[in-house]
């Protein structure tokens, strides 16, 4: 079989795994084993983009340089655009291992969703979050970042969502959690944080623009007004 039929059959054969495995992760008994299988697939997947992705881009920058291409002249050759084809040699830059997730608690209570006003600006407002250290789970790390940088003691909730943060390019989790023991905060970390507060739905819209979409609908959820019959 010559190296381009095998390429093939490897092509085939990976198309019907990964549908498999879609499948079978949907068809999980219970939403704790989708997210459990759903996860362990955009771990292996993400990192086999990771590294075909590399290899892409070192290629297309050996073909560059062999041929003394401008990008637009580089893009022309792969049949993609001039932005597309600059997208794909950033990739060779991308040679030491990726950065561990960064965890993003999403805490609240009556009093609103805990956020932090950062001295650096970038951005104005966030999230308490922080980079997950080694051996720690996502919640181990979100429990460490809210109590070092606020003071809170806080129980950890359920996986809100994951993403590739198109600002940072970072990946984030986002994780609920809950007061474990009182509501008072401080500012733990001066050197990052000049502020640290409750805000309710309103301001967390107004200072927190831009919120992942998983997260603005949990927010919807856990911060809506509480009526009580008179």
């Amino acid at each position: 079989m010559s190296g381009g039929d095998l390429f093939g059959e490897i092509q085939d054969r990976m198309r019907k795994v990964i549908a498999e495995a879609l499948a079978a992760a949907e068809g999980a008994p219970g939403d704790d084993e989708i997210y459990q299988r759903s996860s362990w697939l955009v771990d292996v997947l993400g990192a086999g983009t990771t590294a075909s992705g590399r290899m892409r881009a070192q290629a297309a920058r050996r073909i560059k340089d062999a041929a003394g291409l401008s990008i637009a002249g580089l893009g022309e050759r792969l049949g993609v655009s001039k932005g597309r084809a600059a997208d794909i040699l950033r990739a060779t830059a991308a040679r030491e291992p990726e950065p561990p997730p960064v965890v993003a608690a999403i805490v609240t209570c009556d009093l609103g969703v805990l956020a932090g006003r950062r001295n650096d600006q970038t951005p104005p407002w966030t999230f308490i979050a922080g980079q997950i250290q080694p051996g720690e789970s996502p919640a181990d790390a979100a429990v460490r970042e809210v109590k070092e940088e606020t003071g809170l003691n806080v129980t950890p909730g359920r996986v809100l969502g994951r993403r590739v943060h198109p600002a940072t390019g970072r990946t984030m989790i986002y994780l609920a959690a809950k007061p474990a023991d009182g509501t008072d905060v401080c500012v733990g970390d001066p050197n990052e944080l000049a502020e640290v507060r409750w805000l309710d739905l309103a301001e967390a819209d107004e200072l927190l623009a831009g919120m992942y979409q998983p997260v603005r609908a949990y927010l919807g959820r856990a911060l809506r007004p509480r009526h009580v019959d008179g």
